[in-house]
């Protein structure tokens, strides 16, 4: 029965595993774009996901170096009075820029 558990638990994190790095792949080769940043998503979420440096996607964006890091994008965007597509676009084009600081770590 453990045994039985324990071969379950490995398929699960394997196909966990493979998702994330089949993911990571199409998003360096661009196959997929960054276009499922969504207007909930923290500044914080951002930087975790994508592993970048927060003040970098700040700067990036015009915004202030701290301070609200439980805004979600939305209210980032309508605060700082920037067009949410146009906001996204411009970080989706740095977070994809290549040489970019905000270049999305291989794996």
């Amino acid at each position: 029965m453990l045994l039985v558990a324990g071969v379950v638990l490995i398929g699960i994190f394997g196909a966990r595993a493979y998702h994330q790095w089949d993911y990571n792949r199409k998003v360096e080769s661009g196959e997929i774009r960054v276009e499922s940043l969504r207007g909930w998503m923290t500044l914080a979420y951002i930087a975790h996901t994508y592993k970048v440096p927060e003040a970098d996607i700040r700067q990036a964006l015009g915004l202030p170096a701290s301070g609200n890091v439980d805004r979600s994008l939305r209210v980032w965007f309508k605060e700082a009075g920037i067009d949410p597509i146009v906001g996204r676009q411009k970080l989706e084009a740095e977070l994809l820029k290549p040489g970019s600081k905000l270049q999305p770590a291989t794996p």
